[in-house]
């Protein structure tokens, strides 16, 4: 392979394939944990039920543009299982999810809906705006309505150059979310905007699935999909790390590969830099 940025990016994609296996393995250890009502790892802060995103059924509450239903979580913050809200449902106003962005038309802005954790305020749901990576606490990011809401979608669901922060001890993420903005002024009066939610909830062990002819059935195939989802991702981690630490340790470099690239204007990609530096212990 050429010693250039191509191969570079090249090398990030890779990373971020692997990321997005690892998401799968999490995802089927989570099945397994509910499925057996077993947390196979104690965690600072647990979904166990819930907190569904629901359309609100209270008159109180119709001025809300999202609403999500009774929860059940777990925090290290507390000994015993939280209810959250304490109500059966709670509501949120666009001000509220969208905050206090510039009069704005015709955009998309990216979101993510965490729970989140800790001594001061308790548990919550915390709305975080998109900003860019090589920017988390500037401006939020607006993307114009010149692509279609599928390919929104899709830079939501990969690109790894949106940031989204919390001030909170503890987060879980639950939600994405893209607000498709006809127009918005902070008022509930002006504002015409719809939301396309994409669910990303992983409730963890709690209830379990009691009824003995479905736990024979359904739990020993969700074991077997977790075992074989973590097979195939420790081999797509070992495969990543000896492409890239053969490309790393090529003789084609000039000087060498640290050198080559902190003298380089493009910079390594961000992901790639991170695993870099988690992996190999080498720091651009």
């Amino acid at each position: 392979m050429a010693m250039n940025y191509a191969s570079a990016v090249s090398m990030n994609n890779l990373v971020t394939a692997l990321d997005k296996t690892q998401k799968t393995v999490d995802y089927a250890l989570s099945m397994q944990e509910y499925a057996l009502n077993y947390n196979s790892t104690e965690r600072n802060l647990q979904l166990l039920y819930g907190l569904s995103n629901i359309k609100t059924q209270n008159y109180n509450n119709v001025l809300d543009i999202l609403c999500f239903g009774k929860g059940l979580v777990k925090t290290v913050l507390s000994t015993s299982n939280v209810e959250f809200p304490t109500n059966n449902e709670i509501g949120y106003t666009i001000s509220e999810v969208l905050g206090n962005l510039d009069t704005m038309s015709d955009g998309y802005v990216f979101g993510k809906v965490f729970l989140t954790s800790d001594a001061v305020d308790g548990q919550e749901l915390i709305f975080s705006i998109a900003r860019p990576t090589g920017d988390p606490s500037g401006y939020p990011l607006i993307v114009s309505k010149d692509i279609d809401i599928k390919t929104a979608e899709e830079i939501i669901a990969n690109s790894t150059e949106l940031s989204f922060t919390t001030t909170k001890d503890y987060e879980i993420e639950l939600y994405k979310f893209i607000a498709d903005v006809n127009y918005y002024d902070q008022t509930i009066k002006n504002s015409r905007v719809f939301f396309k939610i994409l669910d990303n909830r992983q409730p963890r062990g709690y209830f379990g699935y009691s009824e003995e002819n479905l736990s024979k059935i359904v739990i020993s195939s969700i074991i077997r999909n977790y075992v074989s989802i973590s097979e195939q991702y420790n081999t797509q981690k070992s495969l990543t790390f000896e492409i890239i630490t053969s490309w790393v340790a090529s003789s084609d470099w000039s000087p060498d590969f640290a050198s080559y690239w902190r003298s380089n204007p493009q910079p390594l990609p961000s992901r790639l830099l991170s695993y870099l530096s988690s992996e190999l212990s080498i720091n651009i």
